[in-house]
């Protein structure tokens, strides 16, 4: 396990270079020699930076929180420059920068692309790109087990101000970072035997049964990465739409509950509560999200489409109903597919795209600790809890509400948390629409590509944009600004917060005075 003990940086970097043999191995096996080479000489380049990062960033200084943190900025930042290396070999015309934030937008799970056409983009690069994806998935939930919840970030905030936890904190706690309570490695170590084998295996497993539904290799083994990243990425211009499959989707569907949920990799954590799947809030949740989005849908187009014969619409109202499930599913865990199904499921009764319901749920997002993006399922739920205790508490000021000691917690501490993220969370919105607006875009735009790039649910920008304008078609400076936004968004406000928060520098700089 010495590999373990590596610094973040250089680990991340020399995985990058052992995956990209993939994408060589499979070129060469259709004789694109070409491609295999360009793949096959990146690897080798990615391997010895990875060599020569390891001796320029490994020390004896002692590990803190804001060097983990830092440490695992700098991987969203500067890896996906490493994986644009063939990119930029095989598609020149999209340029160093392009290429790089086309993959910024694969490793952060974020999806979209800034190719104009899919269908002519080499097999290689989309299994590559979905590789990133997969990646940075894996990355993203071992982080958030490694770094995340020893530190009281990711939403583990909001879990940790149960007594029952292994600590209760505060806001101010979050910002200046709660201590660990054991050393990296052996976090990692943790966190990978739990992690890995299922994620693994789930990949797996998702992409034998969209084989065996009639999808391509490259079609199955690509979705089944980006399921289970929840990246949205798909060498089809129109995603799993372009099977046409409902029974693929169904598979999907219970993927992606699995993929947004963390009830596979609790045992990764040192801290929050084990919760069963029945008794999960975040599951719950995301339930009545999915419920309540597909009724105000199903309902709209229903009643839309009144005038219209019964017995001849029965078909297109079934196919709606199942195109709004698995679409609403699909945007809540920021995956951002569409159902074969969600053209007719719009179009049925002649009413518009409800665009902002759609943005809503992408910026809810999924469960902590999991690939979706978004604002989390945990906060969101400690806000609806905290709420309607206030709202009974104005009807019945004098009333005594049994809520059990983990969720007063919750209703408390864990409220106040949530609302300083969802705070910083719009406020980092904002400043992606200026610089957006800034850079010649239209509000409307700008407000659609901003949530896309903050909730990493890229595909929504095509789909809700008022000209159905897509990243291939903005400036270079609107690309960098969204790739700097998706950055923003996967690791998460309250990390950016603790990197630059002043006593964490002090903490840090104690750290190492004592240390030497």
């Amino acid at each position: 396990m010495a590999f373990l003990r590596l610094p973040i940086l250089p680990m991340l970097v020399g995985f990058l270079a052992i995956v990209m043999l993939i994408p060589a191995v499979n070129a060469s096996f259709q004789e694109e020699w070409r491609i295999a080479r360009a793949f096959l000489h990146a690897a080798i380049f990615t391997g010895v930076s990875a060599a020569v990062l390891t001796l320029l960033l490994s020390s004896r200084r002692e590990v803190t929180a804001q060097r983990e943190l830092t440490a695992l900025l700098l991987c969203w930042l500067f890896v996906p420059a490493f994986a644009a290396i063939p990119v930029v070999r095989l598609e020149p015309t999209l340029g160093a920068v392009g290429a790089w934030v086309e993959m910024v937008l694969s490793f952060t799970t974020t999806g979209g692309s800034l190719f104009a056409d899919l269908r002519s983009v080499p097999d290689a690069i989309h299994l590559w790109r979905g590789i990133v994806g997969w990646t940075g998935g894996l990355v993203t939930l071992i982080a958030a087990y490694v770094i995340m919840s020893p530190r009281r970030l990711g939403g583990f905030e909001v879990d940790a101000a149960s007594p029952r936890s292994t600590g209760m904190i505060t806001a101010g706690q979050t910002v200046a970072l709660a201590a660990s309570t054991a050393p990296i490695d052996a976090r990692l170590v943790r966190a990978i035997r739990t992690v890995f084998p299922v994620y693994v295996g789930l990949t797996a497993g998702l992409a034998l049964v969209l084989s065996s539904l009639g999808e391509s290799g490259l079609y199955s083994s690509v979705h089944a990465m980006s399921v289970m990243a929840t990246s949205g990425i798909s060498p089809d211009p129109k995603g799993i739409a372009g099977t046409g499959s409902i029974a693929a989707e169904v598979v999907i569907a219970v993927f992606l509950v699995l993929a947004a949920s963390r009830i596979l990799y609790f045992n990764a954590s040192e801290t929050g509560q084990i919760r069963r799947w029945q008794t999960d809030p975040e599951l719950k949740l995301m339930a009545w999200l999915v419920g309540l989005a597909t009724f105000a849908l199903f309902a709209r187009h229903w009643l839309g489409a009144l005038s219209v014969d019964v017995s001849e619409s029965l078909p297109n109202a079934l196919a709606a109903l199942w195109g709004t499930v698995f679409t609403t599913l699909s945007f809540v865990t920021t995956t951002g597919f569409e159902s074969a199904f969600w053209e007719t499921a719009r179009t049925w009764s002649g009413l518009e795209n409800p665009g902002l319901l759609l943005l809503g749920l992408c910026a809810v997002g999924g469960g902590a600790a999991t690939t979706a993006g978004g604002i989390k399922l945990i906060r969101a739920y400690a806000l609806i809890r905290h709420g309607m205790r206030e709202v009974q508490r104005i009807a019945q000021p004098d009333s005594v509400i049994g809520l059990g000691a983990d969720m007063r917690s919750i209703t408390r501490q864990g409220a106040v948390i949530a609302w300083t993220f969802i705070m910083l969370y719009f406020i980092a919105l904002m400043f992606a629409i200026i610089g957006l607006t800034a850079n010649g875009m239209r509000f409307e735009n700008a407000l659609v590509a901003a949530t896309a790039a903050i909730s990493n649910t890229g595909p929504i920008f095509p789909i809700l944009s008022s000209d159905q304008s897509a990243f291939a078609d903005l400036s270079r400076n609107a690309q960098i600004v969204l790739a700097l936004a998706a950055v923003a968004g996967r690791i998460e406000m309250l990390a950016l917060v603790a990197i630059f928060n002043i006593e964490t520098w002090r903490q840090s700089l104690d750290a190492t005075k004592n240390h030497w």
